[in-house]
Protein backbone atom coordinates (compact mmCIF):
# COMPACT_ATOMS: atom_id res chain seq x y z
CA UNK A 1 0.00 0.00 0.00
CA UNK A 2 1.19 3.30 -0.92
CA UNK A 3 1.80 5.64 2.01
CA UNK A 4 2.89 9.12 0.71
CA UNK A 5 1.88 11.62 -2.25
CA UNK A 6 4.10 11.25 -4.74
CA UNK A 7 5.95 14.28 -6.37
CA UNK A 8 3.59 14.85 -9.40
CA UNK A 9 0.29 14.74 -6.93
CA UNK A 10 2.02 17.25 -4.69
CA UNK A 11 2.82 19.74 -7.44
CA UNK A 12 -1.08 19.45 -8.54
CA UNK A 13 -2.09 19.77 -5.36
CA UNK A 14 0.32 23.11 -4.64
CA UNK A 15 -1.22 24.79 -7.76
CA UNK A 16 -4.90 24.01 -7.08
CA UNK A 17 -4.32 25.96 -3.91
CA UNK A 18 -2.46 28.74 -5.74
CA UNK A 19 -5.23 28.76 -8.17
CA UNK A 20 -7.61 29.47 -5.39
CA UNK A 21 -5.70 31.84 -3.10
CA UNK A 22 -5.88 33.49 -7.16
CA UNK A 23 -8.85 33.33 -7.14
CA UNK A 24 -10.16 34.28 -4.24
CA UNK A 25 -7.72 36.82 -2.15
CA UNK A 26 -8.88 39.66 -5.00
CA UNK A 27 -12.65 38.39 -3.44
CA UNK A 28 -11.28 38.67 0.37
CA UNK A 29 -9.63 42.26 -0.46
CA UNK A 30 -12.70 43.34 -2.21
CA UNK A 31 -14.81 42.35 1.35
CA UNK A 32 -12.66 44.07 3.54
CA UNK A 33 -13.01 47.39 1.22
CA UNK A 34 -16.32 47.01 1.33
CA UNK A 35 -16.12 46.56 5.26
CA UNK A 36 -14.40 49.99 5.24
CA UNK A 37 -16.56 51.35 2.82
CA UNK A 38 -19.42 50.91 4.89
CA UNK A 39 -17.74 52.04 8.32
CA UNK A 40 -17.08 54.59 6.68
CA UNK A 41 -20.80 55.40 5.48
CA UNK A 42 -21.59 54.69 8.79
CA UNK A 43 -19.28 58.07 10.43
CA UNK A 44 -20.84 60.55 7.51
CA UNK A 45 -24.18 59.14 9.08
CA UNK A 46 -22.89 60.19 12.47
CA UNK A 47 -21.89 63.05 11.37
CA UNK A 48 -25.06 64.12 9.45
CA UNK A 49 -26.45 63.38 12.97
CA UNK A 50 -24.34 65.61 14.76
CA UNK A 51 -24.51 68.58 12.25
CA UNK A 52 -28.46 68.40 12.45
CA UNK A 53 -28.80 68.75 16.62
CA UNK A 54 -25.90 71.10 16.38
CA UNK A 55 -27.82 73.46 14.18
CA UNK A 56 -31.59 72.45 15.88
CA UNK A 57 -29.87 73.78 19.07
CA UNK A 58 -28.63 76.90 16.85
CA UNK A 59 -31.84 78.00 16.03
CA UNK A 60 -31.64 76.12 12.90
CA UNK A 61 -28.20 77.85 12.60
CA UNK A 62 -25.25 75.68 10.49
CA UNK A 63 -22.12 75.69 11.67
CA UNK A 64 -19.13 76.73 10.07
CA UNK A 65 -16.31 75.16 8.45
CA UNK A 66 -13.73 76.74 10.80
CA UNK A 67 -13.99 80.02 13.44
CA UNK A 68 -11.11 81.92 12.92
CA UNK A 69 -9.92 85.60 14.18
CA UNK A 70 -10.16 88.23 11.24
CA UNK A 71 -8.76 91.04 13.55
CA UNK A 72 -9.71 93.16 16.53
CA UNK A 73 -12.99 94.97 16.04
CA UNK A 74 -14.26 92.04 13.50
CA UNK A 75 -17.61 89.75 14.21
CA UNK A 76 -15.38 86.93 14.61
CA UNK A 77 -12.61 88.30 17.01
CA UNK A 78 -11.70 85.90 19.62
CA UNK A 79 -9.88 86.77 22.28
CA UNK A 80 -8.86 83.52 23.37
CA UNK A 81 -6.77 83.44 19.85
CA UNK A 82 -5.69 86.91 19.54
CA UNK A 83 -2.68 86.04 16.99
CA UNK A 84 -5.58 84.21 14.90
CA UNK A 85 -3.03 81.62 14.83
CA UNK A 86 -5.53 78.77 15.68
CA UNK A 87 -8.92 77.58 14.30
CA UNK A 88 -12.33 76.41 16.12
CA UNK A 89 -13.17 73.84 13.58
CA UNK A 90 -16.59 71.89 12.71
CA UNK A 91 -15.27 68.50 14.05
CA UNK A 92 -14.83 70.63 17.15
CA UNK A 93 -18.31 72.13 17.50
CA UNK A 94 -20.35 68.53 16.73
CA UNK A 95 -18.18 67.06 19.40
CA UNK A 96 -20.63 67.34 22.36
CA UNK A 97 -23.64 65.66 19.46
CA UNK A 98 -21.63 62.70 18.87
CA UNK A 99 -18.66 62.14 21.86
CA UNK A 100 -16.20 60.13 19.31
CA UNK A 101 -13.27 61.86 17.31
CA UNK A 102 -12.46 58.44 15.69
CA UNK A 103 -15.18 58.82 13.64
CA UNK A 104 -13.36 61.43 11.71
CA UNK A 105 -10.87 58.81 10.24
CA UNK A 106 -12.22 56.67 7.63
CA UNK A 107 -10.32 53.15 7.40
CA UNK A 108 -10.39 53.37 3.70
CA UNK A 109 -7.92 56.80 3.45
CA UNK A 110 -4.39 55.56 4.19
CA UNK A 111 -2.80 59.21 5.23
CA UNK A 112 -5.72 61.36 6.63
CA UNK A 113 -5.12 65.04 6.63
CA UNK A 114 -3.70 66.60 9.83
CA UNK A 115 -4.69 69.68 11.00
CA UNK A 116 -3.15 73.12 10.58
CA UNK A 117 -1.99 73.47 14.18
CA UNK A 118 -1.99 69.90 15.84
CA UNK A 119 -2.52 69.92 19.48
CA UNK A 120 1.37 69.33 21.70
CA UNK A 121 -0.31 65.70 23.10
CA UNK A 122 -2.76 65.48 20.87
CA UNK A 123 -6.35 64.87 20.63
CA UNK A 124 -6.68 65.37 24.67
CA UNK A 125 -5.50 69.18 24.55
CA UNK A 126 -8.04 70.16 22.35
CA UNK A 127 -10.65 72.78 23.97
CA UNK A 128 -8.38 73.55 26.70
CA UNK A 129 -7.15 77.18 27.43
CA UNK A 130 -3.83 77.66 28.64
CA UNK A 131 -3.72 81.14 30.37
CA UNK A 132 -6.93 82.02 28.52
CA UNK A 133 -5.27 81.17 25.48
CA UNK A 134 -5.62 78.76 23.03
CA UNK A 135 -2.21 76.70 22.04
CA UNK A 136 -3.42 74.37 19.40
CA UNK A 137 -6.51 73.78 16.35
CA UNK A 138 -9.47 72.84 18.49
CA UNK A 139 -10.32 70.11 15.85
CA UNK A 140 -9.92 66.47 14.95
CA UNK A 141 -6.34 66.37 14.54
CA UNK A 142 -6.67 63.78 11.53
CA UNK A 143 -9.69 64.03 8.98
CA UNK A 144 -10.67 62.25 6.27
CA UNK A 145 -13.97 64.49 5.57
CA UNK A 146 -14.36 67.59 3.89
CA UNK A 147 -17.40 70.38 4.56
CA UNK A 148 -19.24 71.90 1.35
CA UNK A 149 -19.06 75.25 1.56
CA UNK A 150 -22.32 76.21 0.41
CA UNK A 151 -24.24 74.97 3.68
CA UNK A 152 -21.09 74.69 6.03
CA UNK A 153 -19.78 78.44 5.30
CA UNK A 154 -16.09 79.55 5.72
CA UNK A 155 -15.05 81.36 8.31
CA UNK A 156 -15.51 84.88 6.89
CA UNK A 157 -18.76 84.15 4.94
CA UNK A 158 -22.25 84.28 6.75
CA UNK A 159 -23.96 81.79 7.92
CA UNK A 160 -26.47 79.89 6.48
CA UNK A 161 -29.83 78.69 7.81
CA UNK A 162 -31.73 75.33 7.47
CA UNK A 163 -34.47 76.85 6.32
CA UNK A 164 -32.81 78.37 3.08
CA UNK A 165 -32.02 75.44 1.75
CA UNK A 166 -34.26 74.51 -1.10
CA UNK A 167 -34.39 70.91 -1.16
CA UNK A 168 -32.15 69.87 2.72
CA UNK A 169 -32.83 65.70 0.93
CA UNK A 170 -30.28 67.17 -1.99
CA UNK A 171 -27.69 69.20 -0.05
CA UNK A 172 -24.47 67.90 0.39
CA UNK A 173 -23.00 68.70 4.09
CA UNK A 174 -19.94 66.47 4.35
CA UNK A 175 -18.14 64.09 2.19
CA UNK A 176 -14.80 62.62 2.07
CA UNK A 177 -11.42 64.59 1.57
CA UNK A 178 -8.32 63.99 -0.99
CA UNK A 179 -5.75 63.17 0.99
CA UNK A 180 -2.88 63.78 -1.83
CA UNK A 181 -2.96 67.34 -1.99
CA UNK A 182 -0.67 70.01 -0.20
CA UNK A 183 -1.58 69.78 3.72
CA UNK A 184 -2.47 73.72 3.42
CA UNK A 185 -5.51 72.67 2.20
CA UNK A 186 -5.85 70.07 5.00
CA UNK A 187 -8.97 72.09 6.96
CA UNK A 188 -10.40 73.66 4.23
CA UNK A 189 -14.23 72.85 2.49
CA UNK A 190 -15.05 72.36 -0.80
CA UNK A 191 -17.28 74.17 -3.35
CA UNK A 192 -19.50 72.64 -6.11
CA UNK A 193 -19.05 76.20 -7.76
CA UNK A 194 -16.47 78.50 -9.46
CA UNK A 195 -16.18 80.83 -7.83
CA UNK A 196 -16.29 79.28 -4.47
CA UNK A 197 -17.68 82.32 -3.67
CA UNK A 198 -19.27 84.48 -6.07
CA UNK A 199 -21.51 87.25 -5.24
CA UNK A 200 -25.50 86.08 -4.50
CA UNK A 201 -27.30 87.95 -7.50
CA UNK A 202 -24.61 86.05 -10.07
CA UNK A 203 -26.90 83.71 -12.36
CA UNK A 204 -26.01 79.71 -12.26
CA UNK A 205 -24.23 78.59 -15.44
CA UNK A 206 -22.62 75.20 -16.93
CA UNK A 207 -18.83 75.71 -16.66
CA UNK A 208 -16.51 77.92 -17.62
CA UNK A 209 -17.80 80.61 -15.40
CA UNK A 210 -17.73 84.62 -17.39
CA UNK A 211 -18.28 88.28 -15.94
CA UNK A 212 -21.66 88.44 -13.61
CA UNK A 213 -22.52 84.94 -13.49
CA UNK A 214 -21.07 81.52 -11.60
CA UNK A 215 -20.41 77.87 -12.64
CA UNK A 216 -21.37 74.34 -11.79
CA UNK A 217 -18.97 71.50 -12.40
CA UNK A 218 -20.34 68.47 -14.49
CA UNK A 219 -18.27 65.71 -13.52
CA UNK A 220 -16.53 65.16 -16.87
CA UNK A 221 -14.90 69.06 -16.27
CA UNK A 222 -14.37 67.28 -12.14
CA UNK A 223 -12.61 64.48 -13.42
CA UNK A 224 -10.32 66.74 -16.08
CA UNK A 225 -9.25 69.29 -13.93
CA UNK A 226 -8.49 66.53 -11.13
CA UNK A 227 -6.41 64.50 -14.13
CA UNK A 228 -4.35 67.80 -14.67
CA UNK A 229 -3.50 68.06 -11.20
CA UNK A 230 -2.58 64.66 -10.32
CA UNK A 231 0.84 64.19 -11.90
CA UNK A 232 2.51 66.59 -9.24
CA UNK A 233 -0.17 67.56 -6.57
CA UNK A 234 2.35 70.19 -4.91
CA UNK A 235 3.11 71.96 -8.31
CA UNK A 236 0.16 72.08 -9.37
CA UNK A 237 -1.72 73.31 -5.61
CA UNK A 238 -2.96 76.62 -7.75
CA UNK A 239 -5.57 73.82 -9.22
CA UNK A 240 -6.66 73.16 -5.89
CA UNK A 241 -6.75 76.49 -5.16
CA UNK A 242 -9.31 77.34 -8.02
CA UNK A 243 -11.29 74.40 -7.98
CA UNK A 244 -12.44 73.16 -4.53
CA UNK A 245 -14.35 70.32 -6.55
CA UNK A 246 -11.39 68.59 -6.67
CA UNK A 247 -10.60 68.21 -2.92
CA UNK A 248 -12.99 65.70 -2.85
CA UNK A 249 -12.19 61.78 -2.82
CA UNK A 250 -14.66 60.90 -5.30
CA UNK A 251 -12.36 57.65 -6.30
CA UNK A 252 -11.22 55.98 -2.81
CA UNK A 253 -13.31 52.96 -2.72
CA UNK A 254 -12.49 50.20 -4.70
CA UNK A 255 -11.15 52.05 -7.36
CA UNK A 256 -14.56 53.32 -8.88
CA UNK A 257 -15.81 56.80 -9.06
CA UNK A 258 -18.07 56.59 -5.59
CA UNK A 259 -17.79 58.20 -2.09
CA UNK A 260 -19.75 58.53 1.02
CA UNK A 261 -21.55 61.68 1.24
CA UNK A 262 -23.86 63.18 4.48
CA UNK A 263 -27.08 65.40 3.58
CA UNK A 264 -28.57 68.43 5.09
CA UNK A 265 -31.51 66.54 6.02
CA UNK A 266 -29.37 64.35 8.15
CA UNK A 267 -29.15 60.63 5.61
CA UNK A 268 -25.91 59.38 4.76
CA UNK A 269 -25.47 57.45 1.15
CA UNK A 270 -22.30 56.06 -1.26
CA UNK A 271 -22.70 57.38 -4.63
CA UNK A 272 -20.95 57.92 -7.95
CA UNK A 273 -19.46 61.02 -8.52
CA UNK A 274 -21.73 61.85 -11.80
CA UNK A 275 -24.55 61.25 -9.52
CA UNK A 276 -23.65 64.39 -7.57
CA UNK A 277 -22.82 66.83 -10.24
CA UNK A 278 -25.54 66.05 -12.76
CA UNK A 279 -26.64 69.47 -13.80
CA UNK A 280 -30.40 67.75 -13.42
CA UNK A 281 -30.36 67.37 -9.96
CA UNK A 282 -26.98 69.33 -8.26
CA UNK A 283 -25.86 68.15 -4.51
CA UNK A 284 -23.88 70.52 -3.64
CA UNK A 285 -26.30 73.17 -4.18
CA UNK A 286 -29.07 75.01 -6.68
CA UNK A 287 -27.77 78.76 -5.49
CA UNK A 288 -25.23 80.71 -3.22
CA UNK A 289 -26.94 81.52 0.44
CA UNK A 290 -24.34 83.29 2.69
CA UNK A 291 -23.20 87.12 1.52
CA UNK A 292 -19.59 87.64 2.68
CA UNK A 293 -19.28 89.08 5.89
CA UNK A 294 -18.39 93.28 5.70
CA UNK A 295 -14.92 93.08 6.26
CA UNK A 296 -13.93 90.72 3.73
CA UNK A 297 -12.00 92.90 0.99
CA UNK A 298 -13.22 90.49 -2.36
CA UNK A 299 -16.65 89.69 -1.52
CA UNK A 300 -17.12 87.57 -4.95
CA UNK A 301 -13.87 86.40 -6.23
Amino acid sequence: MRKAFTLIELLVVIAIIAILAAILFPVFAQAKEAAKKTSCLSSTKQMAIGIYIYTTDSDDTMCQTSWEQDGPGTQSYNPANPAGAYQVHWTFLIQPYIKNWKIFVCPSDPNPTPTDAPCPNGQSDVGNLVNGQMTCDWAAQVNSYIPVYNVMPAHDWTVVSLGQLDSPAQQIMVTEHRNDQVASDGHKGTSGFFPSQPCPNWALVPYPAGSGQYSYFPASVAQAEYAAASPNFAANKNIFKKYDIVRVAWDRHSGQQNANYCFADGHAKNQNVGQTLNPNAYEYGTRWYPNSQPWNTSPCQ
